[in-house]
C-alpha cells in the first residue's frame, strides 16, 4: 500500500518558515461577510464562480448525472462513516486549490449543511508556497470567504506543515485528502491509511479515490462548482509556477480560417491558445503538463 509521504513527493516544495505567531498557534483567519460573485454563502455549490460562469450550464447526458449522483451519495457516507469514528472538533481537510480538492471541499460543505454542523467546525489546511501561482491563492481566499471555513496556514511541505499542525492543535487525528487512485503513487490507497511511522500520527481520509479526471469535472459542472481559473487556461494538473505549464495536448490548433490579423484579435485569445482542462480527451495525459524535477 503506498504511503502518504509518497503520494504527496509532486506536492511538497523546498521546506519554508511555518507561518505561525512565536507561541505556535494556528492562524485562523476571520471571514469577511461577503461572497463571491453570483455564489451564494449558503449554498456556494449553487451560484457561479465570476470567471468562467459560461460553463457551469454545460450540460451533461442522463447517465453521467446519475454517476456524480451515486459518487456523491458514497462520499456522504464516507464523510457519516468516519463521523462515526472521529468528532467533528479532531477532524481537519487538506486544500491546494486544485480540481480534486475543490470538489472535496464543496462535497464535505454540502454534507455539513445537510446534517446541520456548522462549515467553520472542520477547518481547512493550506500550505503556502513562495512557487504557488497567484491565481491559487486567490482562489483560496475566495472559497475561505464563500464557504465560510476556518483557514490553517503553513508554509513547507505537507510533513512539516502536518508536524507543526499537530503540536498546534493536537485535537485533530484525522485529515480529509483529495487524493484520486490514478495519482502518482496512490494508485494502493486505502480510503482510510494512516500515516507512516516517521510521520505524525494522523489518519488521511480518502473520499475521492474513485473518482475519474472526468467525474471531477462532471461534478463541478452539475453543481456549478467555482473553481480556479487556471483550468480554462489548458491547465489539467497545477502544481507550482516552477513545475506546472498548460497540457500541450490542449493547445488549439493554428487559426487559419477566420478574419482575425493576430492571434489577439481570436475568441480562444485569452486562454493562451489552450482549450480547457474538461476538454481533455484522454485522463492519462492529466499530468502532461507538469515538469519532471530537476
Amino acid at each position: 500500500m503506498s504511503t502518504m509521504n509518497q503520494c504527496q513527493r509532486q506536492l511538497t516544495s523546498q521546506p519554508a518558515a511555518v507561518v505561525v505567531p512565536p507561541k505556535k498557534t494556528p492562524q485562523l483567519f476571520a471571514l469577511k461577510k461577503r461572497r463571491m460573485s453570483g455564489t451564494n454563502p449558503e449554498n456556494p455549490s449553487n451560484g457561479q464562480g465570476e470567471e468562467h460562469p459560461q460553463h457551469h450550464s454545460r450540460t451533461l447526458q442522463a447517465e453521467d448525472r446519475q454517476r456524480i449522483e451515486e459518487r456523491q451519495r458514497q462520499a456522504f457516507e464516507f464523510f457519516s462513516q468516519t463521523l462515526q469514528i472521529y468528532g467533528v472538533e479532531e477532524l481537519i481537510f487538506c486544500f491546494n486549490g486544485g480540481k480534486d480538492c475543490t470538489v472535496l471541499l464543496d462535497l464535505l460543505m454540502r454534507y455539513l449543511r445537510q446534517e446541520g454542523i456548522s462549515s467553520s467546525d472542520i477547518p481547512m489546511l493550506y500550505i503556502k508556497s513562495g512557487d504557488s501561482f497567484v491565481e491559487i491563492d486567490d482562489f483560496v481566499e475566495r472559497c475561505v470567504t464563500s464557504y465560510r471555513v476556518k483557514l490553517v496556514e503553513y508554509e513547507g511541505s505537507l510533513k512539516e506543515a502536518l508536524t507543526h499542525m499537530t503540536a498546534d492543535m493536537p485535537r485533530i487525528r484525522a485529515v480529509f485528502v483529495g487524493s484520486r487512485n490514478t495519482d502518482p503513487y496512490c494508485q494502493n490507497l486505502a480510503p482510510m491509511q494512516p500515516t507512516d511511522n516517521d510521520w505524525p500520527p494522523m489518519m488521511r481520509l480518502n473520499p475521492l479515490l474513485e473518482w475519474t479526471y472526468h467525474d471531477v469535472w462532471h461534478y463541478i459542472h452539475l453543481n456549478n462548482v467555482p473553481y480556479c481559473s487556471l483550468y480554462d487556461k489548458g491547465y489539467t494538473s497545477v502544481g507550482n509556477r516552477s513545475n506546472t505549464i498548460p497540457n500541450p495536448h490542449l493547445l488549439r490548433p493554428q487559426c487559419n480560417n477566420c478574419d482575425c490579423n493576430t492571434a489577439s484579435d481570436c475568441d480562444w485569445a485569452e486562454s493562451g491558445g489552450y482549450r480547457p482542462a474538461w476538454e481533455l480527451e484522454d485522463p492519462t495525459l492529466e499530468r502532461a503538463g507538469r515538469l519532471p524535477r530537476k
